[in-house]
């Protein structure tokens, strides 16, 4: 194993906390922003547009983590299709988002314009349209990032075992785009401002842009 320095080590101990734990992030988050947290399942296509409403889309990856982040679910964003496992009943907001991809851009705009309207429904905050770019760009950000730890790994195979890059990695799952990018960048020793991309152009309207990112 090559010396690591300290930023690499508190960044892996960091994730490590997050990835065994996540409840803790998730609450500190909530009373940090007022925000709220959606549980997702399966994992939305269009976490920006929840972020932009000032909402935390949670992907449950198994039931181990639905056990770790009991009660700290404020919506369910689910697919049409029956879960791989459970969630608790409840009467807080939940909307069922389709599967199957649409066969044209208007039909997937009514779906992220309905996705939209329920998430400031959630929230009380719409994503106006500042908002969404400011989002596509966030998640655009880490997107390179984890592409870059990938390149790291696969040049520098000792530069982190499976286990702390599977850690780093789910991280993402429960912080939001802009934390778990500074995370990503201290691990990978280079600066987080430099690694702000432009989001795909950011011209028209975003809802479009999402949408036409799941036609078929």
């Amino acid at each position: 194993m090559p010396v690591r320095g300290r930023g690499v080590l508190e960044g892996i101990r960091f994730a490590a906390g997050v990835a065994s734990d996540p409840s803790a992030v998730v609450s500190l988050w909530k009373v940090a922003t007022g925000g709220k947290a959606v549980g997702c399942l399966p994992a939305t296509p269009f976490p920006e547009l929840l972020h932009a409403a000032d909402l935390l889309p949670i992907a449950l990856e198994s039931k181990e983590d639905l056990s770790l982040l009991s009660g700290r679910f404020d919506a369910w964003l689910v697919g049409v299709d029956p879960s791989p496992f459970p969630f608790p009943p409840g009467g807080i907001p939940r909307i069922a988002f389709p599967s199957v991809p649409p066969g044209s851009v208007e039909e997937a705009l009514d779906r992220v314009e309905a996705l939209a309207e329920w998430a400031c429904g959630v929230s009380g905050t719409p994503a106006s349209e500042g908002g969404l770019w400011k989002s596509i760009r966030a998640h655009a950000v880490r997107r390179s990032l984890l592409d870059a730890l990938d390149e790291r790994c696969a040049r520098e195979t000792a530069f982190l075992t499976p286990e702390e890059r599977r850690d780093i990695v789910r991280a993402g799952i429960f912080l939001p785009p802009e934390a778990h990018s500074r995370l990503l960048a201290s691990i990978l020793g280079i600066d987080h401002e430099s690694a702000a991309i432009a989001a795909e152009g950011e011209r028209g309207d975003p809802l479009i842009v999402l949408a036409k990112r799941i036609v078929a």
